[in-house]
């Protein structure tokens, strides 16, 4: 991985990986104001590092996919929360993502 990573906000975006390393909160109250101030959803997002996040709800999932749709490969989720991987479970999302 780059070892240049620029920080925009609470998330850090590495364009030469197209990694981005998700902030603390992630929860429908947060999600939607990150959304609109550091415009998220362009980015040619293929890697999701979740490492540093903290708190998490199901919001995020409509994100990932998102991502997942513009991607010609599989989106790579690091370090999934295990709220999210029983929701991901529970929704048969396993195939849309590749997990490490």
């Amino acid at each position: 991985m780059s070892e240049k990573l620029v920080a925009n906000g609470t998330l850090q975006w590495n364009a030469a990986d197209e990694l981005l390393v998700l902030p603390e909160q992630l929860t429908i109250d947060v999600l939607a104001g990150l959304l609109k101030t550091q415009n998220w959803l362009s980015l040619p997002v293929k890697q999701v590092d979740f490492s540093q996040v903290l708190k998490a709800d199901s919001a995020i999932l409509a994100v990932l996919l998102t991502w997942a749709a513009h991607s010609e490969e599989r989106l790579t989720i690091i370090k999934l929360p295990d709220e999210l991987q029983t929701l991901v479970k529970l929704y048969d999302l396993d195939g849309e993502f590749h997990f490490i």
